[in-house]
C-alpha cells in the first residue's frame, strides 16, 4: 500500500499549511503560553531543509499529533490542516512568504513569535477570517506553488 503523501517531493522547500479552526479556542503552545485563537483558517509557514526535505517535514505535520513538538503541533490539535502549499526548492521562502501572507487583505498575526523560535521574524503564522486564495497568494510572491489537498 502506498502512503498518500508519495505525492509530496523529498526535494528541500518551503510550505504553507493551510488550518481550519472551526470554533474559538483557548490553547497553550507549549513554551509560549496559552493565546485564545478566533474561529478562522491560519496559514503556517516552515521550511524542509533537512533529511527527507519535504515529504518528510509534511509527513510530521500532517501526522495525527501525539506529543506535539513544534509551536505548529498545538494549534493543529484543534485546527486540522486542510491543504499544504509547497515548492521544492534550494531557496528558503519562509520569511518572504510570511510577510506577504501578512500583507494579504485579511492577513493578522495572532501570536508574535510564533514558529519562530530559531530565528529573529516576528511571524510564521498568520489569520485569516476566510479562506485565502492561492492564486492571488502565488501571484503577490511571485511564485507558483503546488497544492496538496489533505484528505480527511
Amino acid at each position: 500500500m502506498t502512503s498518500p503523501h508519495m505525492a509530496i517531493p523529498t526535494q528541500k522547500g518551503t510550505y504553507i499549511l493551510h488550518m481550519h479552526l472551526p470554533t474559538h479556542a483557548h490553547l497553550v503552545i507549549g513554551r509560549l503560553g496559552a493565546y485564545d485563537f478566533a474561529e478562522g483558517w491560519y496559514l503556517y509557514v516552515g521550511s524542509a531543509f533537512g533529511a527527507g526535505g519535504l515529504r518528510g517535514r509534511l509527513k510530521h505535520h500532517l501526522a495525527h499529533v501525539t506529543r506535539p513538538h513544534w509551536h505548529v503541533d498545538y494549534l493543529r490539535q484543534a485546527a486540522p490542516v486542510y491543504e499544504v502549499w509547497y515548492l521544492a526548492s534550494e531557496t528558503i521562502y519562509e520569511h518572504a512568504w510570511a510577510q506577504v501572507l501578512r500583507n494579504m487583505d485579511g492577513g493578522h498575526v495572532p501570536v508574535s513569535r510564533f514558529g519562530a523560535s530559531d530565528c529573529r521574524c516576528e511571524k510564521h503564522l498568520v489569520s485569516f477570517s476566510f479562506p485565502p486564495d492561492l492564486t492571488l497568494f502565488c501571484q503577490q510572491a511571485g511564485v507558483t506553488l503546488q497544492r496538496y489537498a489533505v484528505s480527511s
